[in-house]
């Protein structure tokens, strides 16, 4: 499938996203429970409105609800504003449409969820999870990953970077969701690390590229200049932090350094290259294909 691509103004920017998600075609109800089931039940009113009201308001009308959810807005005084879901691309959108025909049809609505609705969400004790959000700290094509029970991280699409880490709980969007997006999503748990700018020593324009997901999380693809990069996360085998690996195309002439901020709070380890305090020094091969770990004190 060819990537599609879509403008959308965020703020007064506009930013470039493509078709994502999984090679391997990703089924409607795959592709619902990744992105809109921590929002939308079958029955009843969450986040945002049941699939058996939205069956009412798109039956028979797939490319409405694809432009809809490409360009939302709100639409009742006292609805709650969803972000965009212009990163999955057109065909992505027509199997979640075909999904939630699918699954609401002939079902009744029961009555509206009271208390906190993304706190209920049943997808909020699964983990890995993505979520995209508008974050503290970060521009409006953030992404949130939890990686596990303990990690999480804030990954910006916008800049093609990681913007901060942290460690115990994920995110409660309740905030956000109930100010129709003057509020903002707050973060459960203690921030451990933070990136002010990326890492690699390349120069040129940043492009985001999309992502695939990889056994329930990201692997993120962008390039600075004419370089092709791909960026992907996991959590530590034991205690706190991550692990975070990159594939560069193509591979430097010449030996790189990697700056890393001085912290108190995480320590750095690589499967290749040698470090001086936080910079990691690695050479033209190694740094085609290197794994780091950051670990939490």
């Amino acid at each position: 499938m060819k990537p599609i691509r879509y403008f959308l103004a965020l703020g007064a920017l506009p930013w470039i996203f493509q078709g994502v998600l999984s090679a391997a075609e990703p089924t409607g109800e795959e592709l619902f429970t990744l992105n809109c089931s921590a929002c939308h039940l079958l029955d009843e009113t969450l986040v945002g409105p049941s699939l058996v009201e939205i069956r009412t308001l798109y039956a028979g009308r797939a490319d409405e609800f694809v432009k809809w959810a490409v360009a939302p807005y709100q639409k009742r005084p006292n609805g709650i504003e969803m972000p965009s879901m212009v990163h999955l691309g057109e065909a992505n959108l027509h199997k979640i449409y075909e999904h939630v025909m699918n699954v609401s049809k002939g079902v009744r609505r029961k009555k509206q969820f009271k208390g906190d609705p993304y706190a209920a969400s049943p997808t909020q004790a699964k983990r890995p999870m993505v979520q995209r959000l508008f974050m503290p700290d970060a521009g409006p094509a953030a992404i949130a990953v939890a990686l596990d029970e303990k990690n999480s991280l804030c990954w910006d699409a916008g800049t093609c970077r990681l913007r901060y880490a942290w460690s115990g709980g994920f995110i409660n969007g309740f905030p956000y969701w109930s100010g129709n997006g003057s509020g903002m999503t707050r973060i459960n748990g203690d921030i451990r690390y933070t990136e002010n700018e990326s890492p690699l020593p390349l120069e040129g324009e940043v492009k985001f590229s999309g992502y695939q997901v990889k056994d329930g999380l990201p692997v993120f693809r962008y390039s600075i200049g004419t370089t092709e990069i791909t960026e992907s996360f996991s959590p530590v085998s034991e205690g706190e932090g991550f692990q975070r690996s990159f594939t560069i195309h193509p591979a430097p002439a010449k030996p790189v350094t990697l700056h890393f901020p001085e912290t108190a709070k995480t320590s750095y380890s690589s499967n290749k290259g040698s470090w001086d305090g936080s910079n990691l020094t690695l050479t033209a091969t190694e740094a085609a294909e290197f794994t780091l770990t950051f670990s939490f004190k």
